[in-house]
């Protein structure tokens, strides 16, 4: 009598998703082709099944991904896997959908990543499938493993891989400039708080919660992960301050606590959203925590507002203002860094707007100095104004004291 039970000696035969999708298939036609013949001959020279040459390229494949040395996090993992399945259902490549060069080493890294597990899967079930075996079922596991690392060597490996400088050409040839996802621009160009706070209400079925959080993140500049954590806002006599758990934290980075003041400035830039803040702190008592809900609410109404905003462009937009009034330590501390080197990826002085009048950031670690760093206008100006003092000052104590003649001695 047959057991309901699954035996352990059972193989799974490849799904239809493990096969390569058809426009890849398409496009990569002619390299799977050359790939079919290599493995061929390869097989004929060292008189062994085809299955087994085409194991030794897998194998080769996997060597390599492996040298790159990856390892992410499980966010990291999860984000990837939502990156390769939309361009895998799509049938499409990282360069396909790449729309600046950070997204397309974004899609990059995930299709390289998710691609080197998916073949390491297919092959530990072609193993499976020999050691019970089962010879069509290690045969069809076999090539779906060797056709998806041939398109990924193809891809990630070849010297002729294609890369963004092939798309960025393209695009310049035909007159076109890709349209450009940098949070960076984005916080040259968002909205003030003030004009945010006028285009939420206007959205409908707009909640409160979503109105709050947004203005926490347009006045703030707060990372999204550190309004999950819970904030504490609190009012000032004029303005509001936050207390913030910081994101990216351990032993030497980040920082674990900080405090930060703002003020408003006049209507239109940051005073309605001030004062919205404050009546929300005398209904709520303050205390605020984001669930991964609300964030997704928040982008999607930043994003209805202003195409490209989000609360990562508000985080550069703050970080401009941060840098132009506070100092590189001051806004390390505004931005929740330990050093004041990784700022440079945030904002530029020049490109403060003074929305937001930032008062003062208080953090729970002291700011590292770095030399990196080259010093900004005032920094060299002062130099410049020590050296010329220093040299004027110099000179006077020369004319001050005349040279002594010197009279001859004795015998002379």
């Amino acid at each position: 009598m047959r057991s309901n039970s699954t035996p352990a000696t059972e193989t799974t035969r490849p799904s239809p998703g493990d096969g390569l999708p058809d426009d890849l298939r398409a496009r990569y036609a002619a390299t799977l082709g050359e790939a079919h013949a290599r493995a061929q001959a390869e097989g004929l020279r060292l008189r062994v099944p085809v299955g087994v040459a085409q194991d030794r390229a897998i194998c080769a494949v996997l060597d390599a991904a492996s040298a790159s040395g990856a390892n992410p996090s499980p966010a990291t993992v999860a984000a990837y896997r939502r990156d390769h399945a939309r361009l895998w259902t799509a049938g499409a490549t990282p360069l396909d959908h790449a729309s600046t060069r950070a997204h397309f080493d974004r899609l990059r890294s995930a299709c390289r990543w998710v691609e080197a597990e998916e073949i390491r899967r297919l092959r530990s079930l072609a193993e499976t499938a020999r050691k019970a075996k089962d010879a069509d079922a290690m045969r069809a596991h076999t090539l779906a493993a060797f056709e998806r690392a041939t398109v990924y060597r193809a891809q990630f490996l070849a010297q002729d891989r294609p890369t963004w400088a092939h798309k960025a050409q393209a695009l310049r040839a035909a007159g076109l400039r890709p349209v450009s996802k940098s949070k960076r621009q984005a916080g040259r160009r968002a909205l003030s708080p003030d004009r945010l706070l006028v285009a939420l209400a206007r959205q409908p079925r707009r909640m409160a919660r979503t109105e709050a959080l947004s203005m926490v993140f347009a006045l703030f500049g707060i990372r999204p992960a550190e309004a999950a954590r819970g904030l504490v806002l609190e009012k000032t006599a004029t303005g509001l301050r936050l207390a913030v758990a910081g994101a990216k934290v351990d032993a030497v980075r980040g920082q674990p606590l900080r405090v930060l003041d703002v003020e408003p400035t006049r209507r239109g830039q940051s005073a309605i959203a001030v004062a919205f803040l404050r009546a929300y702190v005398d209904d709520t008592g303050g205390d605020l925590a984001a669930t991964p809900a609300d964030v997704v609410a928040v982008r999607r109404a930043m994003r209805q507002a202003q195409p490209g905003l989000s609360p990562y462009a508000y985080r550069h937009a703050r970080a401009s203002d941060a840098k132009a009034t506070q100092g590189r330590a001051g806004a390390a501390a505004w931005l929740g860094h330990s050093n004041d080197k990784t700022q440079q990826g945030y904002g530029h002085a020049r490109s403060a707007r003074g929305a937001v009048a930032i008062k003062a950031a208080t953090a729970s670690r002291p700011v590292r100095q770095t030399k990196t760093l080259p010093p900004t206008l005032a920094q060299r100006l002062a130099q410049v104004a020590t050296r010329l003092a220093a040299r004027t000052s110099s000179q006077s104590a020369q004319k001050a004291s005349p040279r002594r003649r010197r009279t001859p001695r004795p015998g002379w």
